[in-house]
């Protein structure tokens, strides 16, 4: 019985392998990344965070800002303000935008 576990365990690996970075990280790190923007006081502080994502993450600054906009989407509603004065705008979450014809 122990063997077809682990061969079912090795096929379900490589689709756990090839998870979306932005979407993984949101989900991991999204209420921390909403705890800063709490924090953030004008554009500049929004700008180092989405800096401190690319660097840390190694990111691009685009998918750094993507994956602050999700996170507001996702945890902090509250903060999306912040976040169109900075040009930064929340993004719906990629989960709830699936099976959604495009509008």
């Amino acid at each position: 019985m122990a063997v077809p576990s682990i061969a079912v365990g090795t096929m379900l690996a490589p689709a756990v392998a090839h998870a979306d970075p932005i979407s993984d990280y949101v989900s991991r790190s999204g209420k921390a990344v909403c705890a800063e923007l709490d924090k953030a006081t004008d554009k500049g502080d929004i700008f180092r965070l989405v800096l401190t994502i690319q660097h840390g993450g190694q990111f691009s600054t685009r998918d750094a800002a993507n994956i602050v906009g999700r996170s507001a989407a996702t945890n902090c509603p509250w903060d999306a303000p912040k976040l169109n004065q900075a040009g930064v705008a929340p993004s719906t979450p990629a989960t709830s935008q699936a099976g959604l014809p495009d509008q």
